[in-house]
């Protein structure tokens, strides 16, 4: 799996689980039966409780009960609605993040050095190259080699000189001091 089919394969899981839980968390919203929640002020609850009868104690007991069962169902019903709206995202994110880990970044097949100075890649193209391949990759001609007497070590200022800016400010801040 390449970074981008990775990072398409992210971004269709989010954007697909954020569309589920906006639209069917808004039909589980709006589809809600109004004797669905019941609470001890209802109506319904209130006619299920003028049925109880008997003592203080029994009409008591009988009421608590009716209002712990409708609490119950009421509780039942909104856990199975949240749980519909939220257990298909889980899922398919603990699918990605599996699959994710079973199929790792192909590596690509390019020469990296660890530090990102372009100077330290090239000397390491010079060390597999001679000086007049490397010299011929610059599309420089063999007049414009410098330095082509010396058959030892290659530097990559040899082939292509550049202006060395950190050296001269080195010698310039740390050098004696030049009155101006």
């Amino acid at each position: 799996m390449t970074r981008a089919q990775r990072t398409r394969l992210k971004w269709a899981v989010s954007a697909s689980s954020l569309l589920w839980m906006l639209v069917i968390g808004w039909l589980m919203v709006t589809t809600l039966p109004q004797s669905a929640v019941e609470n001890h002020g209802s109506e319904t609850v209130k006619n299920r409780m003028s049925d109880c009868a008997g003592t203080y104690r029994d009409r008591y007991e009988c009421k608590e009960q009716i209002i712990i069962e409708s609490g119950r169902d009421s509780f039942f019903i909104l856990a199975g609605r949240f749980l519909l709206v939220i257990l298909p995202p889980l899922l398919i994110t603990g699918w990605l993040s599996a699959h994710l880990r079973k199929h790792p970044i192909q590596a690509e097949n390019h020469h990296h050095v660890e530090s990102g100075d372009w100077k330290a890649r090239a000397q390491m193209h010079t060390e597999t190259q001679s000086p007049e391949e490397a010299a011929h990759a610059l599309h420089l001609s063999d007049s414009e080699l410098p330095h082509l007497s010396h058959k030892g070590h290659h530097l990559i200022d040899d082939i292509a000189p550049v202006d060395d800016w950190k050296a001269r400010a080195h010698v310039n801040t740390h050098g004696p001091r030049r009155e101006k």
